[in-house]
């Protein structure tokens, strides 16, 4: 092999790797319509990585993590949360938000790339949150449906 044709070779597999990198980071990204109007780019994250990078208080995520907790339906969960849990669970929405946020992003001055947290309504807030959790949702959601006595067939 020439040295001509494996620098090539280097180059095309370097060319391949960003491709991929690029690719798996448009994967992630979403736009959707807050119910105030605004529309905007936002990244998938998980509980868990925010958890992991920011200050999430440890009885929220004991909490979430419980087996309690997860058999609770989204209003009732919802409830708990805004219940005793509601300094807690306005830091992990908070750190969410900031994490996913691709256009605009959170900023401390408004400007016209940046929005801040307290422009965001409630509605705002619980929609970006219940869009990240879509995956926690739908298996609730099939686990709801599974706990229902299913109709047996009667004989005919």
């Amino acid at each position: 092999m020439s040295k001509n044709n494996g620098l090539k070779q280097l180059e095309q597999s370097q060319e391949a790797r960003a491709e991929n990198l690029k690719k798996w980071r448009e994967s992630r990204l979403h736009e959707i319509e807050l119910p105030s109007g605004l529309v905007m780019t936002i990244r998938d994250v998980d509980i868990a990585s925010v958890f992991i990078e920011g200050n999430i208080p440890n009885t929220l995520i004991d909490l979430i993590g419980s087996d309690e907790f997860q058999g609770l339906n989204e209003e009732e969960a919802g409830k708990k949360m805004l219940g005793e849990h509601k300094n807690d669970f306005n830091t992990l929405i908070r750190q969410l938000i900031i994490a996913s946020f691709v256009e605009p992003k959170i900023g401390d001055v408004a400007d016209d790339d940046h929005i801040l947290y307290s422009e965001l309504s409630f509605e705002d807030k619980m929609h970006v949150f219940n869009f990240l959790n879509r995956d926690v949702q739908a298996v609730r959601s099939f686990r709801d449906e599974s706990a229902k006595p299913s109709e047996t067939a009667q004989p005919g």
